[in-house]
């Protein structure tokens, strides 16, 4: 079966992380985060199917199975890795420590979406925004959903180019795997850091909090002033999260 690539950046020091990035998006945009980091961290990133270099990867079937089997390949790879996982791509790095807790030093959480935990809505705001813009085509369901996650419109995209990163949000948001249940936070040993900014939506500041609670080994934070995109209007603050999670001992696998 054909993985993401992956690409790495090697450091001087025993610190590995890699990066699992969320959904209209790609693994280049943390590279203002890797920027503050000390330069003994072995660094690597990779596109998920459906995006950036690994657009044709993907196909109607994908779902997020597909994407946590993605980056246990990936992570057999590297050396115990803290995983640094944003909104979509924490839950993805949230599944993959569960089922594979042997492969991963630490998790950082950023906004998780988890439907299935009681503190997040029936309906949310940019779930149902995507759900609503569908008809308008792809295009235009992208561009909704990057006006309402920046709070403003998106210059300088057109829609031919918007076509097929909407192709992938679509698929991604109506994945109906996504309201089941993929790991029992009361389980995960592995230690987690979950996150979330101050400027956030409510749903995801409290999810990212309480779910915290629930894991043996999870803590919080909250990054001043931040919203859902922290890892790019705060890269810095976001590198000190990240340096935080070389704090906590790995549990061994039981």
């Amino acid at each position: 079966m054909i993985r993401p690539a992956l690409h790495s950046k090697r450091g001087t020091g025993p610190h590995s992380l890699l990066f699992v990035h969320g959904t209209m998006d790609h693994s280049a945009t943390f590279q203002p985060v890797a920027a503050h980091l000390s330069p003994g961290w072995t660094i690597s990133g990779y596109d998920r199917r459906g995006w950036g270099a690994s657009r044709p990867l993907a196909d109607d079937q994908t779902a997020l199975a597909d994407h946590v089997a993605d980056l246990i390949a990936v992570a057999t790879r590297l050396r115990q890795p803290v995983l640094a996982g944003h909104s979509y791509g924490a839950l993805i790095a949230l599944a993959a420590a569960a089922q594979r807790p042997d492969l991963f030093r630490a998790v950082v959480a950023y906004e998780p979406p988890i439907p299935w935990l009681p503190w997040w809505p029936g309906t949310a705001p940019w779930e149902q925004l995507v759900h609503d813009t569908i008809p308008q085509g792809p295009a235009a369901t992208a561009r909704a959903l990057q006006q309402a996650v920046l709070g403003r419109p998106a210059l300088g995209t057109s829609d031919a180019q918007l076509h097929p990163d909407g192709v992938a949000l679509i698929r991604e948001m109506t994945d109906p795997t996504l309201d089941k249940p993929c790991f029992d936070p009361g389980t995960l040993h592995t230690p987690v850091l979950t996150a979330s900014g101050s400027r956030s939506l409510p749903h995801h500041q409290h999810t990212a909090l309480h779910l915290a609670r629930l894991l043996p080994a999870g803590r919080h934070e909250t990054l001043e002033g931040a919203d859902h995109v922290a890892h790019a209007t705060h890269p810095r603050q976001f590198a000190e999260l990240l340096a935080q999670s070389t704090t906590a001992t790995p549990t061994p696998t039981r």
